[in-house]
């Protein structure tokens, strides 16, 4: 049996353990694969580096577990760069789920030395969707009385003298589906806050267009959005080390691909014409 016969009947497993190594040891030591970054995103750390020590922005987490791997290294990568910055970051969120993240924000915010009630807070889960974001970015403090950790909103040194998102220099969207970038516009346009946006891979497309007429003002797709801003930080983490790890999956792929068919080709042209007889 030559070289191609054997590659043509390698055992499955074998191609599964390549494969598992393939993206283990970018995760452990990322490669520094070159990451090419997007306009939208050099337009979202531009607002974001724009901001000054103490501002306040609120960052809204839409986020689910089956969805986070694409969307929450986007919230973590800004999120650490708002905390550099000294700017004072609003948690919340609309989707059930996205309160397991916005406590994982919170924890990262602590570990860095920063303080919680007044240079972030997390207010919890909101619901009701599109309307709860419609009341919560009209009055804050009255659509959540009562934060993640039950403290009165109203004795939070971060919320003083913020009623409504209109008080705040920026909202950060990161959404998986509903609410979302639609929902964001429609119902903070009016209050003139800078929208940035971060969606999962395949909402990317469907939002650009927002980045075109100005009612967004930046945008991260997918877990690429996120390398590409911990690029522009140059902080390279688990964000950055992921891609290295898609890239080597994918490579190792499609170098099976082509043994496959190179070998397919070599052993048909092998075959006796008209067959065996």
């Amino acid at each position: 049996m030559n070289f191609w016969e054997k590659a043509m009947t390698t055992d499955r497993r074998v191609i599964y353990i390549l494969l598992a190594v393939c993206i283990a040891i970018p995760l452990v030591k990322p490669l520094g694969l070159p990451v090419t970054i997007g306009q939208p995103t050099r337009a979202y750390h531009t607002v974001i580096d724009a901001l000054k020590p103490a501002d306040t922005v609120i960052m809204s987490l839409e986020v689910g577990v089956s969805t986070a791997p694409d969307v929450f290294p986007q919230a973590q990568a800004v999120f650490q760069h708002l905390m550099d910055k000294g700017v004072r970051v609003i948690i919340v969120t609309f989707a059930q789920q996205g309160a397991l993240f916005t406590n994982e924000l919170c924890l990262a915010g602590e570990a860095g030395g920063k303080k919680y009630g007044t240079d972030f807070v997390a207010l919890g889960f909101v619901p009701g969707g599109e309307t709860g974001l419609a009341g919560f970015a009209a009055d804050i403090k009255k659509t959540v009385p009562v934060d993640l950790r039950k403290n009165k909103t109203e004795d939070l040194p971060i919320l003083k003298g913020i009623t409504s998102a209109a008080d705040t220099k920026a909202y950060l969207g990161f959404s998986d589906g509903v609410p979302g970038p639609f929902e964001y516009v429609r119902q903070l346009q009016r209050s003139g806050v800078p929208l940035l946006v971060g969606v999962v891979t395949v909402m990317g497309p469907q939002t650009e267009p927002y980045i075109q007429s100005g009612q967004v003002k930046g945008l991260l797709t997918g877990l690429r959005g996120a390398a590409e801003y911990e690029m522009l930080m140059n902080k390279p983490g688990a964000a950055v080390a992921g891609m290295d790890a898609q890239s080597a999956g994918h490579l190792l792929i499609i170098v099976f691909i082509l043994l496959g068919n190179i070998g397919f080709a070599i052993t048909r042209r092998k075959q006796p014409k008209g067959g065996a007889k």
